[in-house]
């Protein structure tokens, strides 16, 4: 005869395999619907062709200039945005009035009931 113990560590494998067991199918059926759903377009040598890149031309003087127009103009605006990322505005000094938080506070402390002595002393029952 089987003890409890015994009987509880044998519903808890099969549990716990079943949980794996039906963790291991969903992945499987996931990963057929992914390999089943997704197109897979491989072009063919008719389309690479039409798709290539222009042959580059030599740069020429101007062209040159323009590049590095273009590429000081980019350089200042990233600068431009990174020192603005790290602007730390001034801290406002705090003001002598005090906050609705420290009024509650101030006045609780002069609260002249002290309530630890209003409560009924233990062991009375009425």
């Amino acid at each position: 005869m089987e003890t409890p113990l015994s009987q509880g560590l044998l519903i808890t494998l099969v549990g716990m395999g079943l949980v794996f067991l039906a963790l291991i199918l969903l992945w499987l059926l996931m990963d057929v619907m992914v390999r089943l759903f997704t197109a897979k377009h491989h072009p063919t040598a008719s389309e690479t062709s039409e798709t290539s890149l222009p042959e580059p031309t030599p740069p020429s003087a101007e062209n040159e200039i323009q590049d590095r127009r273009r590429r000081a103009a980019a350089a200042a605006v990233a600068i431009a945005l990174g020192l603005q990322s790290h602007y730390i505005p001034p801290v406002k000094p705090p003001s002598s009035a005090p906050t609705p938080w420290q009024m509650a506070d101030r006045l609780n402390r002069f609260n002249p009931i002290d309530y630890a002595h209003a409560r009924k002393p233990r062991g009375t029952a009425r």
